[in-house]
């Protein structure tokens, strides 16, 4: 039976609430910059912060930032506090801090209330209370190991999560592209870490084939949160079918779709293995692009992307 998902509704956050919107990188210039008045503390990042940290490297500027080894800073004493990282922990043992909104950086960013979620390992869910009570940065504490990607492989496992603990899991990253910029929403316990280093590799490669054969129509069949079929759909494709294994990409699809202001009438969102596509999708694609889970072996998953598209493009 086909599962096609799309439900008209405002773009706002499953999780939390707040109203969710599109960004360019031209209305966040300078968003992360310090004003006159702020201050990088100058930790060094393989001492202890105990024997760095004072009072004033934790105070926030009038402007209402501060530097994010500041945060990390307190987010790592009231981790040592409450015994869950040894006293004589570093600052990048208190976990993986995610700036949201994100977007490639020159230097480490000043932080403004609710603008990072906090990944790390091993945490109680009265720690990360106090973190969210106490640090007005961190927006949301997700306990998981960063090693392990969040999601599902294929149709025969069991689908891997990380554990909301407190606040809201929900980020943003700016995506600069030849067509423009996108805004991807994910819910980071639920959705793979992408970094926003200078170059995204993905959209290059993608860019490269989509912008030399023009494709009408594309099959994203492995879509994650859309990010590679909304590139199509913004470089000029009439229509993309978007596909994963795993619902939850599947529903951050649609959430970024609506947001980057694409009608419903240009695309449809499937949750299926792609092995079983052949069967379910009546029609032929110009492009099929698959973006595999990493480990995964992808012969079954080019040989259903052959008997649904003229080309393939495997993104490795």
């Amino acid at each position: 039976m086909w599962r096609i998902i799309f439900k008209c509704m405002s773009a706002r956050c499953p999780v939390c609430g707040e109203v969710l919107c599109a960004h360019n990188k031209h209305e966040l210039w300078g968003y992360y910059d310090p004003c006159e008045g702020c201050i990088n503390p100058g930790f060094r990042k393989f001492r202890p912060i105990m024997e760095q940290v004072t009072e004033s490297a934790l105070e926030e500027c009038e402007c209402g930032r501060r530097h994010l080894d500041s945060v990390m800073a307190q987010v790592s004493m009231i981790l040592i506090e409450n015994g869950v990282i040894p006293k004589n922990a570093r600052l990048r043992d208190a976990g993986v801090p995610l700036i949201t909104p994100a977007f490639p950086l020159k230097s480490a960013p000043f932080l403004a209330e609710d603008s990072l979620v906090l990944l790390t390992p091993a945490i109680t869910g009265k720690t990360a209370e106090m973190i969210i009570t106490d640090v007005p940065e961190v927006k949301g504490v997700i306990r998981g190991d960063p090693s392990v990607t969040p999601g599902v492989m294929d149709s025969s496992m069991t689908p891997h999560v990380y554990d909301l603990l407190e606040g809201c899991d929900m980020r943003c990253d700016i995506i600069e592209t030849p067509a423009g910029s996108m805004s991807i929403y994910r819910r980071q316990s639920r959705l793979h870490i992408e970094f926003s280093g200078g170059k995204n590799k993905k959209i290059e490669a993608a860019a490269r084939e989509i912008l030399s054969i023009r494709p009408e129509t594309v099959l994203d069949a492995t879509c994650g949160p859309g990010t590679l079929g909304i590139f199509a759909l913004m470089a000029g494709a009439d229509r993309v079918v978007f596909n994963d294994i795993w619902r939850d990409a599947c529903e951050m699809t649609r959430l970024n779709l609506q947001i980057n202001g694409f009608r419903k009438e240009r695309f449809r969102i499937y949750s299926e293995d792609i092995r079983e596509l052949p069967e379910i999708l009546d029609e032929k694609f110009e492009l099929c692009i698959v973006d595999p889970f990493p480990g995964v072996e992808v012969k079954e998953f080019l040989d259903a992307a052959g008997k649904l598209a003229e080309r393939i493009l495997l993104i490795q």
